[in-house]
């Protein structure tokens, strides 16, 4: 039985309602963005019951989520100088099941306020999603694809052997995302083929950073 449509009073969710299915006819649609998966999320959120206030004007949603950081940063800190080192580091953390360094490789709270979601995709129409909801998702998937990849690899030999990114790197503003990024890896025991294993990484000013943790785990 199709699930129903919600009446969404926020135009960030008008052309993203999971639960509206396509006509016959329609084309098939295209793959998901991050963006999209972050404002499906948003609209999940929504048919579940929760609250998205699409009243509240972003730009005061922003300066709320801002308030009580003690930094605006001008770079994302302890990063990497390249796509290839970060995932490096990255192999290396789980090897060692070190969670202090991937924290520190994950954008956190006051990069996203000030670096990342002011240009990002999923602030602007026609998702114009709110920092705080899709912080939160961001925190709880990276939280839950640390785990899985922890348990599933962490404290053992875990080598990278070779990182692809499929797609161009997707240009917001100064920042540029690659997205849907798969590593071939070497365990203990074996050769791991082409796997998504982290979330999108974020490259600002030469710099790189995960975005998040999510996997295909």
């Amino acid at each position: 039985m199709p699930r129903p449509c919600w009446p969404l009073r926020s135009a960030l969710l008008l052309p993203l309602l999971l639960g509206c299915r396509p006509g016959k006819d329609a084309p098939p649609a295209p793959p998901r963005t991050a963006a999209d998966s972050q404002a499906a999320h948003v609209a999940e959120v929504i048919a579940a019951g929760g609250v998205v206030d699409s009243i509240l004007p972003l730009p005061e949603a922003l300066a709320r989520f801002r308030a009580g950081l003690a930094a605006n940063p001008d770079t994302l800190r302890h990063a990497a100088p390249s796509r290839d080192a970060l995932v490096a580091r990255w192999a290396a953390a789980v090897a060692a099941s070190d969670t202090a360094t991937l924290n520190a490789l994950l954008l956190d709270r006051a990069e996203f306020a000030w670096l990342y979601y002011p240009g990002s995709r999923v602030s602007l129409p026609p998702y114009e999603a709110p920092p705080g909801l899709l912080w939160g998702q961001l925190l709880a998937t990276s939280e839950s694809g640390v785990a899985q990849l922890l348990r599933a690899h962490g404290g053992a030999p875990f080598r990278v052997l070779a990182l692809r990114c499929p797609a161009p790197p997707v240009s917001e503003g100064p920042n540029r995302l690659h997205e849907r990024c798969e590593v071939r890896v070497r365990t203990a025991s074996r050769e791991l083929p082409f796997t998504r294993l982290f979330g999108t990484i974020l490259e600002r000013d030469g710099r790189f950073k995960f975005l998040g943790y999510a996997n295909a785990l």
